[in-house]
C-alpha cells in the first residue's frame, strides 16, 4: 500500500513539473523569419525551447512550420540553413491549424507577439460572404496557408470564370512549391490544377519540374504529384522518367511515394513507364513481400502490357510457394488469379491443390484459396475433390475443420456448392466426431443443420 502510495505522489510531481516546464517553454516562444523547407515564400515560425533534448551548452528549439516540425540549433536565422530532419514527437506546442493558432492551444500568441493577422482572413474566418476575389489576390499565401482559407479558395473556385481562375493561377505560379508542401496549400494547388485550362495546369505542373522526386517522398507533395500526373500526364511523361529513373525501388519502398509510383502505372503511357517494370523485375520477389511493393505489383498486373508482367512475374512465379503464405506476397498471387494469364492461374491452382490442407489452414494462404475458388472457374470442383481425395482424422478436411482459418474455408464451400457435394461434405465431417465438436470446428456444425434442412 505504502509503494503504491508513493508512485502515485512521484507521478503527481512529474505531471506537476511538465506543467510548469510547459509554461516556462511558453513563456520563451519567439518568432523568426524564414523561408519553407523548398524556399519562395517569407513567413513567421514559431520556435520553442526543448530544453529536455539540448546540452546545457547548446540550447535547442523546435520550430513549427507549415511542413512540419524541425530541430535546429538555437539563433540559426532561417529553416533553409538548418538540417531538415523530421521530429515528430510534440514538446511544448506546434502550428495549430485551423486559425494558426488565433483560436489555438496557446490562445492569442500571435496578437501577443505583435504579429498582424490579415483583415481578408480574419472576414474569411468569421464567414463573411462579402471577401472579394481582388481582396484574396492581395493576399493569396496567407489565405492559402490557412485551413479556414484554403478551403474558402476550393469552395469559391467552382463558381469562378476561366478568367478568374487564370489570375488566381498567375498569383499561385511562383508559390508553387511552398503550397505543395503545405498541409493545406496543397489542396489550393489540386484545386487549380483541376480547374485551369490544359495550358495554364501545364505551366502550374511545370514549376514543380526538378522537385518531384522530393516531392513525391514529401506526406502532402505526393498528392500534388498523383493529381498532376492524372490532369497532366503528357507534360510530365519526361520529368517523370528523368527525375524518378534509378529511384523506383526507394519511392516504392516511402510510405508516400509508392502512391505516385501507382498513380504512374495507372495514368501514363505503357511505354513511358516501362523503366518502373524494368527496375521492378529486378527485385520483384522482394518487392512482392515488401508492404507497399505488393501494391505495385498489383498496379503493374492491372496496367501493364504482357510482356511487361510477364519480365515482372517470372521470378515471382517460381517463388509463389512461399509468397502464398507471405503477409503481403499472398496479395499479389491473388492478384494474378484474377488478373494473371490463364497459364499463370493454372500454375497457382496445381500449388494451392498439392497441399489443400496446408495452404487452406494457414493466415494468408487461405485467403488464396478462397480467391481461387471465386474467379478460376473450375478451381471450386477441384478443391473439393482434393479435400475429399482422402478420409481420417488426418485427412485435409480434418485439417481445414479444425484449423481457426481453414474452417472458413469449408464455410465458403457449404454455402456455394452443388447439393451432391454439400452431402458428401456432411457425411465426412459428422464421421470426424469429436475432431469436429472441438476447437474451430464447432463453428461448422450450425451450417451441417442447414444441409440437412436443404434435404441433403
Amino acid at each position: 500500500f505504502w509503494l503504491k502510495l508513493l508512485l502515485c505522489c512521484l507521478r503527481l510531481c512529474d505531471v506537476a513539473m511538465a506543467e510548469e516546464q510547459l509554461m516556462h517553454r511558453h513563456d520563451q516562444t519567439h518568432f523568426v523569419e524564414s523561408n519553407n523547407m523548398m524556399g519562395g515564400y517569407q513567413q513567421p515560425v514559431w520556435c520553442v525551447p526543448i530544453n529536455s533534448l539540448a546540452s546545457p551548452m547548446e540550447p535547442v528549439f523546435m520550430v513549427a512550420v507549415p511542413t512540419g516540425p524541425y530541430m535546429m540549433p538555437a539563433g540559426m536565422p532561417s529553416v533553409s540553413d538548418m538540417d531538415e530532419a523530421w521530429y515528430d514527437q510534440y514538446y511544448g506546442g506546434h502550428w495549430v491549424g485551423g486559425h494558426h493558432g488565433e483560436n489555438g492551444r496557446w490562445g492569442n500568441w500571435r496578437r501577443n507577439e505583435g504579429y498582424q493577422v490579415s483583415p481578408v482572413l480574419r472576414r474569411i474566418w468569421d464567414a463573411d460572404e462579402g471577401v472579394t476575389l481582388t481582396e484574396v489576390l492581395d493576399v493569396l499565401m496567407d489565405v492559402a496557408l490557412d485551413r479556414a482559407g484554403a478551403a474558402w479558395i476550393c469552395r469559391e473556385i467552382s463558381d469562378w470564370d476561366e478568367d478568374v481562375v487564370e489570375s488566381v493561377a498567375a498569383a499561385a505560379n511562383p508559390h508553387m512549391l511552398s503550397l505543395a508542401v503545405h498541409e493545406f496549400g496543397r489542396e489550393v494547388v489540386t484545386a487549380l490544377i483541376e480547374r485551369a485550362s490544359p495550358d495554364t495546369a501545364n505551366n502550374l505542373v511545370s514549376q514543380l519540374f526538378g522537385h518531384l522526386l522530393d516531392l513525391s517522398r514529401h506526406p502532402h507533395g505526393c498528392r500534388v504529384v498523383q493529381h498532376a500526373i492524372e490532369h497532366c500526364p503528357k507534360e510530365l511523361q519526361g520529368p517523370i522518367q528523368e527525375e524518378l529513373r534509378g529511384e523506383v525501388v526507394s519511392c516504392i519502398e516511402s510510405a508516400h511515394a509508392n502512391f505516385v509510383i501507382q498513380k504512374c502505372i495507372q495514368s501514363l503511357p505503357r511505354l513511358a513507364t516501362h523503366f518502373i517494370v524494368q527496375e521492378v523485375s529486378e527485385q520483384a520477389v522482394y518487392l512482392a513481400r515488401h508492404r507497399f511493393g505488393c501494391r505495385v505489383h498489383q498496379r503493374i498486373l492491372e496496367h501493364a502490357s504482357e510482356s511487361d508482367v510477364k519480365s515482372v512475374l517470372a521470378e515471382v512465379m517460381r517463388s509463389r510457394n512461399p509468397l502464398t503464405c507471405d503477409e503481403f506476397g499472398n496479395y499479389v498471387v491473388q492478384h494474378i488469379l484474377e488478373f494473371g494469364a490463364s497459364d499463370l492461374q493454372e500454375a497457382v491452382v496445381k500449388t494451392l491443390l498439392s497441399d489443400i490442407g496446408g495452404f487452406g489452414s494457414h493466415k494468408h494462404s487461405s485467403n488464396v484459396v478462397e480467391k481461387a475458388m471465386a474467379v478460376v472457374p473450375d478451381a471450386r470442383d477441384r478443391v473439393i475433390d482434393a479435400i475429399l481425395a482422402h478420409r481420417g482424422a488426418r485427412s485435409p478436411l480434418a485439417a481445414l475443420a479444425s484449423s481457426k482459418y481453414g474452417n472458413f474455408v469449408i464455410q465458403h464451400i457449404l454455402e456455394d456448392c452443388t447439393p451432391v457435394q454439400r452431402k458428401e461434405l456432411g457425411d465426412r465431417l459428422r464421421a470426424l466426431g469429436s475432431v469436429l465438436r472441438r476447437g474451430f470446428g464447432k463453428h461448422l456444425i450450425p451450417l451441417l443443420g442447414k444441409s440437412d434442412s436443404r434435404g441433403c
